[in-house]
């Protein structure tokens, strides 16, 4: 009987061993492919600017990050060009690129409930976040400051975009508003100073200010958005502890040093450091140009 007993905890034994050791090539394979090749490839939206494009430059801030990343570990910079289509979203640009093994790390995730579950579906994990996005008041030069969005209700009338979370927020808090759909946006009315102000995508500034470079509107820098108007941004590996707390590394530094934030304000858009609290109720409007979901909440 002894005998027995001891049979079975040698084969209980080998078998908890060939699992351990088993995640732990797994757990780390990229890393290990990264330095073996002396190579890191990002997968990126190729007309998500100011994320990342394959047609302006700069080519966005998401490529920046990563290169610079690249650099510090003396790797070769590669991309691999994820086009994301209307059809299919989030899911179908992951199930493509990075879950096909064509690159090793996916920036511009934004942590809204339907990207969560795209992630947890394909066992991918999300690096921490490295950006806030929220919703932001800009104006003309008469409107006058203000930090909490309840000190214009009943008194301006804001333009938003059609069926945008910013919508849905102002419409089932009992807000005036103007509704836009997609030509001509709410950022052209404000432009054209047809309207006093907008809220707007904090991203969205990038292409605002490129196509209105002269034009008087400025971004209310006091604004403090409000919980259920603002996201984290982070990137998504596979599931690999070792390339994981190397990317965080990375990300943390370049937070605490400035240069994420000087990268982003490259692109003319405001810098928010990652919020402590986000959204978790509010979804993004359908993918625009073949971005949408995979990237920000508008």
């Amino acid at each position: 009987m002894e005998k027995y007993r001891l049979f079975i905890l040698t084969i209980i034994y080998s078998f908890v061993t060939i699992i351990s050791i088993n995640n732990y090539a797994h757990a780390g394979k990229i890393l290990d492919k990264i330095r073996k090749t002396q190579k890191i490839t990002l997968c990126a939206a190729p007309y998500g600017w100011p994320y990342s494009s394959n047609m302006d430059y700069p080519r966005g801030f998401d490529i920046d990050i990563v290169e610079r990343i690249a650099m510090k570990e003396e790797l070769i910079f590669n991309i691999y060009w994820a086009e994301q289509k209307m059809r299919g979203g989030l899911g179908k640009a992951l199930r493509h690129s990075i879950k096909k093994g064509r690159c090793d790390l996916y920036m511009g995730i934004a942590n809204t409930d339907s990207s969560a579950d795209e992630l947890k579906e394909k066992n991918l994990i999300l690096t921490q976040p490295y950006l806030g996005v929220a919703y932001i008041p800009i104006a003309n030069p008469e409107v006058k400051d203000f930090v909490h969005i309840e000190e214009i209700k009943g008194k301006s009338k804001p333009g938003v975009a059609m069926s945008t979370a910013m919508d849905g927020y102002l419409f089932y808090n009992g807000y005036d508003r103007d509704l836009f759909a997609r030509k001509p946006t709410e950022i052209d009315a404000v432009a054209k100073q047809e309207i006093e102000m907008a809220f707007v995508m904090s991203t969205s500034l990038a292409k605002a200010r490129k196509k209105y470079k002269d034009a008087p509107f400025r971004v209310i820098s006091s604004y403090i958005p409000p919980l259920e108007l603002r996201w984290n941004v982070a990137g998504t590996i596979e599931d690999d502890k070792e390339f994981l707390d190397l990317i965080n590394k990375h990300l943390t530094e370049m937070m605490a040093d400035g240069t994420i934030k000087e990268l982003v304000e490259k692109y003319n858009v405001p810098y928010f450091k990652p919020f402590e609290e986000v959204a978790s109720t509010y979804t993004t409007e359908p993918p625009e140009e073949g971005i949408g979901e995979l990237i920000t909440p508008e």
